[in-house]
């Protein structure tokens, strides 16, 4: 029984409950990843993001600055992007990410949302001021991550809905 949906008494509680936005990929090449369950509104990548592919991605204009998905926040092992939550996300609290090669290896990164730094290759997450999402992993090389041409990376985002 305990599936199912528990109506809260105090209606406070509904604002502090955060929910869990879960990415999955399967890495089909080298840097090269496909969507488990298509579509996911978000523009991932292994290398740098424009401006441009931001705000297209967002519908909205620098939320994300490209600085923080440069050359150098972007380098060897890393992988993020930005996720089109539609203004609906209030407060995010946290990311888990993993990357599953397909020998078994499992690398775990964990953050809380500080934002993210430019020109810095870090694991962060951030809320932007329209209510999207933007995120990015250094998984680092264990396994060589950039060379996996098979495995699956999960991108467990905590958020707290408007």
């Amino acid at each position: 029984m305990s599936d199912m949906h528990l109506f809260y008494w105090q209606e406070q509680l509904y604002r502090t409950q955060p929910r869990i936005l879960r990415l999955m990929y399967k890495i089909t090449g080298a840097k090269t990843v496909a969507p488990i369950v298509s579509p996911i509104p978000a523009l991932v990548s292994f290398d740098a993001i424009t401006q441009a592919q931001i705000d297209a991605q967002l519908g909205t204009v620098n939320e994300f600055l490209a600085a923080a998905f440069d050359a150098t926040s972007m380098g060897n092992d890393a992988f993020g992007g930005v996720i089109a939550m539609k203004g609906q996300c209030a407060k995010v609290l946290d990311m888990k990410a993993q990357c599953f090669s397909a020998s078994n290896t499992i690398v775990t990164r964990q953050c809380q949302a500080l934002g993210l730094t430019a020109s810095t290759l870090e694991t962060a997450l951030a809320l932007g001021s329209q209510g999207n999402l933007g995120f990015k992993v250094n998984f680092g090389n264990t396994p060589d991550f950039d060379g996996l041409t098979d495995g699956t990376i999960v991108i467990d985002i905590t958020w707290i809905s408007k």
